[in-house]
């Protein structure tokens, strides 16, 4: 005699503003807007997370490669274009090396002095494997050494741009690199080796930690500052796939021998990447509380609802509805308020975050953020789940409500004024 019809019209009844009910009613409303607010709070908020880290990682992978290949023992690898060669014909999937050589250095300019790392590239093969030159902001990627008529070498260097500010340089200026990393130094078997280099350009990668301690020189000046000729510290790769990485690396590990060990992006940045999604795991959690409040509404909702009808449940049960179909009544009440709030919640989150995609309404102020503007990345799986956990909150929220309708004895329910 009953079906689901008329159950779901029942419970959209339910759900409507009654002229009996109208406080209780009210409630039900406030209830689908916390859902409303939470859901689109949550959309949001995942969606300027998501632009963060993905902003965070390409500064990082831009600046870095996808792929560094280094020696076990930390001694280096030697320095050959035959190596370059064996490592682009490993795998298919690698798409650029370069050779490197990195170390701790001294720097001074005639303004100030500071401890920095001093980074070797082959400007050549980097442009395949690192973007430096995007970043730059001022001058040229000048590395290559020249012989000057007094018969001095002037080796070419590039400083990142708060690097440069703290020295008081700009390009054409001079510096001069101290290294103290072999041990006859540390020992002081020998004296501190000394190069002199002329600013050629300022990059600016947008992380502080990079754009403040970095310099570039060429491969051939490292190896000449860390006395280590004909060594290099190993070999920076570029992929088609950045999250093949690991996998390539080991591959490409295994192909090079013993003594040969890789380390992806993920594995250099670990720790600021797990930082990353931990913050997006509280947040989403911290946010999950509104729409929590809002279920303990609508079951606060469902409960007075439940007291105000019990004559009618009632009058449902001697009609020969059965408990099941009363539960399920108030179930999809409960769900269907969910459901409304959390459709209005998403498309309206989607539509907040196309309109700052779009026009970049919220600025952030570009000398102290690597961004001039609030970065936002829809992930779908992210918008689905929002979605499905504040239905599955407010369908939990209606259980106890549509229970308690359901344990109703019809002839007290009939009976009741």
């Amino acid at each position: 005699m009953f079906g689901r019809r008329w159950e779901r019209d029942l419970a959209k009844r339910y759900l409507g503003a009654q002229r009996r009910s109208r406080f209780s009613s009210l409630i039900g409303l406030f209830s689908i807007l916390g859902v409303f607010i939470g859901t689109a709070s949550l959309v949001v908020a995942l969606s300027l997370m998501n632009g963060f880290e993905e902003q965070v990682r390409d500064r990082l992978i831009g600046r870095d490669s996808h792929l560094d290949l280094v020696s076990s023992d930390g001694s280096g690898l030697l320095d050959s274009d035959s190596l370059i060669r064996e490592v682009e014909k490993a795998d298919a999937r690698v798409v650029g090396a370069s050779p490197f050589v990195a170390g701790k250095a001294g720097i001074s300019s005639g303004n100030a002095a500071d401890g920095i790392v001093v980074m070797g590239i082959d400007s050549a093969r980097s442009g395949k494997v690192i973007d430096v030159e995007k970043f730059l902001t001022a001058g040229t990627l000048g590395l290559r050494s020249v012989s000057l008529d007094s018969g001095r070498i002037e080796h070419g260097i590039v400083l990142g741009d708060w690097l440069a500010r703290r020295l008081g340089v700009i390009p054409g200026d001079k510096v001069t690199l101290l290294s103290l990393s072999s041990p006859e130094v540390l020992t002081g078997a020998a004296a501190p080796r000394f190069e002199r280099a002329r600013v050629t350009g300022l990059f600016h990668s947008g992380m502080y930690e990079f754009d403040a301690n970095l310099a570039y020189v060429s491969v051939a000046t490292a190896q000449r500052l860390y006395q280590t000729p004909g060594r290099i510290s190993g070999i920076q790769i570029r992929t088609s796939d950045m999250w093949q990485a690991r996998e390539i690396g080991r591959k490409l590990a295994m192909a090079l021998g013993d003594g040969v060990r890789s380390m992806d992006w993920y594995e250099k940045n670990e720790n600021l990447m797990k930082w990353m999604s931990l913050e997006k795991v509280v947040v989403a959690l911290v946010l999950c509380l509104i729409v929590l409040v809002a279920a303990f509404n609508i079951a606060s909702s469902l409960i007075m609802g439940v007291l105000e009808r019990t004559r009618e449940i009632g009058i449902l049960r001697a009609m020969g509805a059965s408990a099941r179909s009363v539960r399920r009544i108030f179930l999809l009440q409960g769900l269907l308020a969910g459901l409304w709030g959390a459709v209005g919640g998403v498309v309206f989150g989607l539509f907040l975050c196309w309109v700052q995609d779009e026009f970049r309404l919220v600025t952030l102020p570009g000398d102290v953020y690597f961004i001039e503007y609030l970065p936002v990345s829809v992930h779908p799986i992210d918008v689905l789940v929002v979605f499905g956990v504040a239905v599955a909150i407010c369908a939990a929220a209606a259980f106890f409500p549509a229970w308690k309708a359901a344990k109703l004895d019809p002839v007290e329910a009939v009976r009741h004024e």
